[in-house]
């Protein structure tokens, strides 16, 4: 009986990763495709990826992806997390949103633990790629400030290569660059 629990919670986590690197690659939205509307709006955040970041992930939580975005017309700033850090499996982990209004004198996320298949799946993934990794979403944060303001933090395969996307803006423009997950370094194309 524990064996079979076991496969299926075993298959479950596998098709939910699947699912999340399906869905991942059709919604990445490139930088350079981004509302112009979020660009100008950023100007007025009084809080940065990394502040929010600092905010939340105390004791185990652990961010894994990070990124301003507009929500009713308002700049929100939104953070995820795994709960209970990289030591704890995928399945046994809780996966968190921290979200709230990013131009207000300070900022007062709403958490929402995800319990839909979607969420979990691709936070999952998220979580399984920064495991194998002493990469922090942070540090890639750090590193990629220097072209601009970063917007945007999340890992994915791509190429068959596990990487951080980072997306910065200068003004009105905006850059999608990839750096490998393991070194942190810019990777081509």
């Amino acid at each position: 009986m524990a064996k079979r629990n076991l496969a299926k919670r075993n298959l479950a986590l596998a098709t939910a990763f699947g699912l999340a690197t399906l869905v991942g690659s059709y919604s990445s939205l490139l930088a350079e495709e981004v509302d112009q509307t979020l660009l100008r709006a950023m100007g007025n955040a009084k809080v940065t990826l990394a502040q929010g970041i600092a905010q939340v992930a105390k004791g185990t939580e652990v961010p894994t992806e990070a990124k301003y975005e507009m929500e009713g017309g308002k700049l929100m700033l939104s953070v995820y997390t795994s709960g209970k850090g990289f030591e704890t499996a995928a399945e046994d982990n809780a996966f968190n949103e921290y979200s709230g209004e990013a131009t207000t004198g300070s900022w007062a996320p709403k958490k929402e633990v995800f319990a839909d298949l979607k969420h979990i799946a691709r936070s999952a993934q998220y979580h399984t790629l920064l495991s194998m990794t002493k990469m922090t979403v942070p540090a890639i944060i750090q590193k990629a400030s220097g072209q601009g303001t970063v917007f945007s933090v999340k890992e994915k395969v791509r190429n068959g290569k596990p990487v951080f996307e980072v997306m910065t803006a200068q003004g009105s423009s905006a850059k999608t660059t990839y750096y490998d997950l393991a070194t942190g370094e810019p990777t081509g194309g």
